[in-house]
């Protein structure tokens, strides 16, 4: 057996097979798989947003962050302009809706095309066209159509329909395409086919300044300086050692690993003892869930005292694949909801992420320029119980919560990979539980609480795999596993 992948689509798992198949490593597999994702889960992500990539090396146990999150927009420019494209859109969800704004001046600095290439050439091994091979076959020949990505067309329709050529590419027949309906994107697999001089195109070359341009005419705050000063961070994780293991995941700035953190410290400390949806274990929960949350708000207002936190407690879709020499990768990506705008020269329909509220507590555009914008995001690495799992979800403000229980489901509860994943989940949030079916009866301090019907992909999209080559998708998300 050569490796094996977890992750929320079967295209996206098949190229990671085929290229770990082709004797790459897991992080060729884990590039080649996200480039797939932003091919087949186009509506849950794309290649110009951002995300987060932890990379453990077997042999040298060494763990690196890699942060490719996006950048707040505007170096050399003039300011805000008296004229923005960024209007608000609505979007239904199958119990609420939530508005989100859209447009030119809804598009930050992408960081995904610039992180992918560096994880690359740094860890993987195999020749650039073996690693983008399966994505190219994907958007030239097409891809069908899942029960997830149809969904997400349904509800992404009022953001993707103002773009002809999004209309163009998907909504062919002029409906969000169900399920078995075959999608391309030529343009796309033009891009990807010769990813790594196209990427230096985007940032530093003719493509650079043909968005920057794009943009501009359409009422956008990119610009050259934008593209040419991003970078890629590599950082050391952050390190929480407690009483049944390590935990590795993402550092400052970036707010979701010290929120994961801050919930183990909370729950261990008030755990004592029982079994899946005992008292014992409902009451820590609550309290590390109430915590994340309590904490987060502090830090959206505050950044900085992420800092403070850290020395206390010592629509985004997630994949992980691990190979036979102990290496271990999880990339989570996201593009927001999408601006409702495809980049011509590409096919690439570009983030929102500066219309996303819930990252801009004090009003939009309040970043300086340059300024890495702050996420949830945090693929994350446990060493528990003899075992390495690397792990991520998708899930905006649930991230938090889905990557803590299912920490404490491995680490608290010795539940195996596939009971920990699918295990019935709570969330705190605007004071307010929300739980799954299946947990209960609650302590007193649970409360108010919505009980929910059936799992929901509201709680996330954890895909798991650990360095014994077990895995386990989450079935919240359309959980696919396939080995090599």
């Amino acid at each position: 057996m050569k490796g094996v992948v977890a992750c929320g689509n079967r295209e996206t798992a098949r190229a990671a097979v085929e290229i770990l198949s082709k004797g790459g490593n897991a992080f060729d597999a884990a590039v080649g798989a996200a480039l797939a994702a932003a091919v087949a889960e186009c509506g849950l992500t794309g290649l110009a947003g951002g995300g987060y990539a932890l990379a453990h090396q077997g042999l040298l146990a060494r763990t690196t962050i890699y942060d490719f999150f996006v950048n707040s927009p505007g170096l050399g420019g003039s300011g805000i302009p008296n004229s923005l494209d960024f209007h608000r859109v609505t979007l239904h969800f199958t119990s609420s809706s939530q508005d989100f704004f859209v447009g030119a001046a809804s598009v930050a600095v992408p960081g995904t095309p610039l992180g992918l290439k560096v994880l690359k050439e740094d860890l993987g091994r195999l020749p650039w066209e073996e690693v983008v091979a399966p994505a190219v076959r994907l958007a030239r020949e097409g891809f069908v159509v899942d029960e997830l990505q149809a969904a997400c067309f349904r509800i992404l329709a009022p953001i993707f329909i103002r773009d002809p050529l999004a209309r163009e590419m998907f909504y062919p027949e002029g409906g969000p395409p169900e399920p078995g309906v075959r999608l391309r994107n030529p343009l796309l697999a033009d891009f990807l086919e010769a990813y790594p001089q196209k990427v230096e195109s985007l940032y530093r070359g003719e493509l650079a300044r043909r968005l920057v341009e794009f943009l501009k005419a359409r009422g956008g705050l990119l610009t050259l300086e934008d593209l040419a000063f991003y970078h890629v961070y590599r950082r050391r994780p952050l390190k929480y050692a407690f009483s049944r293991g390590h935990l590795f995941t993402g550092p400052p700035p970036s707010f979701g690993g010290s929120l994961v953190t801050l919930g183990l410290k909370v729950f261990e400390e008030a755990f004592e003892g029982g079994p899946l949806g005992s008292f014992g274990h409902l009451q820590a929960l609550s309290r590390a869930l109430k915590a994340q949350a309590e904490w987060r708000n502090i830090l959206l207002e505050h950044p900085e005292k992420i800092y403070t936190l850290v020395g206390s407690t010592a629509g985004t879709t997630h994949l992980s694949v691990a190979d036979n020499e102990g290496n271990l990768c999880g990339i989570t990506l996201t593009f927001g909801e999408g601006a409702g705008l495809v980049f011509p020269e590409t096919g690439l329909m570009l983030n929102n992420i500066l219309g996303e509220e819930d990252l801009h507590p004090r009003g939009f555009f309040s970043y300086p320029p340059g300024r890495r914008i702050p996420s949830m995001m945090a693929p994350s690495l446990l060493f528990s119980r003899g075992r390495r799992y690397v792990f991520g979800s998708g899930g905006s403000k649930r991230i938090r919560s889905a990557l803590l229980q299912v920490a404490v489901n491995l680490a608290f509860l010795g539940l195996s990979p596939a009971e920990a994943v699918s295990a019935p989940r709570l969330h705190y949030e605007e004071g307010l539980y929300h739980a799954e079916p299946g947990l209960g009866p609650f302590p007193e301090e649970i409360s108010p609480i919505k009980l929910w019907s059936e799992r929901n992909l509201f709680f996330g999209g954890v895909h798991l795999v650990a360095d014994d080559l077990s895995a386990t998708g989450d079935p919240r998300r359309v959980g696919v596993v396939l080995y090599a």
